[in-house]
């Protein structure tokens, strides 16, 4: 399992790579063992972030780098630290020696076997992106679905490569209901990872059983794309539904906040 959950960890940070893409504003510096990228969101957790991607990189390079990066852009950021593994000990020792506050905690969670495929929920309609609508219909469901729990939704209002969602080795469904947008999952393939971001529902669609479907749907698309395992970070609103798909928790993200220079600490 180390070498899936290294692979998993890879695959978050290329699929962040890719995400912050579909901002047009977006400025990515990558170096030896580390990214950081900052959209156009000032959010500090968000759309701020810096990723170790070599587990051997001393951990105050990468505290001193971001805090040149997002410091010389008036911007807090997130350091994103594998909790309860041993590559990620030193980086939470730093974080936490250096004031950093552990803000946001969640399960990265595995799967590596396809799901079962449901029929669609009655009354929707699961399909593909295909088209600029689609994106666009994407995004409000994301920005509604992840209000819920504290996501402003400027984020998704930044997603504005339409491409993206149709790019190589990534594929988004959307689900409508009477022609509106309900649900949504995406996948994106790297490092034999079928990633797995951005599953929502609007509130007045959930408790149908459309979480399961575009889930799946998600998740075999990425198996049908070459993937060996499934990985995601599990909201509080998805974790349940992940765990009954038979995905299991590797370790936890936490999440660690320096905040824009000059701010409250």
């Amino acid at each position: 399992m180390a070498a899936s959950a290294r692979d998993a960890h890879l695959n978050l940070v290329e699929s962040s790579r890719r995400l912050f893409e579909l901002d047009s504003g977006v400025e990515i510096e990558e170096g030896d063992g580390w990214m950081f990228g900052a959209g156009r969101s000032t959010h500090p957790v968000i759309s701020n972030v810096a990723f170790r991607i070599e587990d051997d990189l001393e951990p105050a390079r990468l505290l001193e780098g971001a805090r040149s990066f997002f410091g010389s852009r008036g911007r807090g950021f997130a350091v994103w630290a594998r909790a309860g593994e041993a590559a990620d000990r030193d980086l939470i020792a730093a974080c936490e020696g250096d004031g950093l506050k552990a803000v946001y905690e969640m399960p990265e969670m595995v799967l590596d076997t396809r799901p079962e495929e449901r029929p669609d929920p009655e009354g929707f309609e699961l399909r593909r992106v295909g088209t600029a609508e689609d994106a666009a219909d994407y995004w409000r469901v994301a920005a509604s679905a992840y209000a819920s729990i504290g996501f402003p939704p400027e984020v998704f209002a930044h997603y504005d490569d339409a491409d993206g969602l149709r790019a190589d080795r990534v594929a988004a469904f959307l689900a409508r209901r009477e022609g509106r947008p309900a649900g949504i999952a995406m996948t994106v393939v790297s490092h034999g990872v079928a990633g797995i971001y951005w599953v929502g529902s609007t509130e007045e669609a959930r408790g149908r059983g459309l979480g399961w479907s575009v889930t799946a749907a998600a998740v075999n698309a990425g198996f049908d794309m070459g993937a060996e395992l499934a990985s995601l970070q599990a909201s509080p609103m998805g974790e349940s539904l992940y765990r009954r798909m038979g995905f299991e928790t590797i370790y936890d993200y936490r999440l660690y906040l320096s905040p824009e220079p000059g701010g409250a600490k």
